[in-house]
């Protein structure tokens, strides 16, 4: 063993040494490990190019600076999908609600006309509070996502 961690086997080694490493089981899978392990450390530590202070701190400002962009896009990210949620709910919606008139109507001017005669039936009052509210509870989720430092 200590030949071995000193890097001299087996020329440091006494012949009837040798010759005992070669029959015992045990005493050849020790060296053989014990070989392998110490050429993967010389390869490893020959491969390894140390970097300078300067590429370490241009590589800690660059982390930094990501980790800013990424918070900072969060609470946007969230107002989007909200948004986005609150469209096809909205859309989901006025197709439920009057599913069977534009069922009846299969060419594009008579859905245009059925969409101008839904219009017309319940004026812009709906239209404009949900745009109210959808503006509203983006705002809402803009402020209560964003980070407070």
């Amino acid at each position: 063993r200590q030949a071995l961690t000193a890097g001299q086997w087996p020329h440091a080694a006494a012949p009837e040494l040798r010759a005992h490493a070669v029959t015992c089981n045990r005493c050849t899978q020790e060296i053989l490990i014990t070989t392998h392990l110490q050429q993967a450390r010389t390869t490893t530590i020959a491969s390894v190019q140390p970097t300078t202070p300067s590429q370490l701190w241009w590589r800690a400002q660059l982390r930094r600076r990501n980790a800013a962009v990424e918070r900072a896009g969060r609470p946007i990210a969230a107002a989007q999908v909200f948004a986005l949620i609150i469209v096809v709910i909205a859309v989901t919606g006025l197709l439920a609600a009057h599913w069977h008139s534009l069922l009846d109507h299969t060419l594009l001017s008579q859905a245009v006309s059925a969409l101008a005669a839904i219009r017309g039936d319940l004026g812009l009052t709906p239209l404009l509070l949900a745009i109210t509210l959808i503006t509203t509870l983006s705002g809402v989720v803009l402020y209560l996502s964003a980070d407070r430092e």
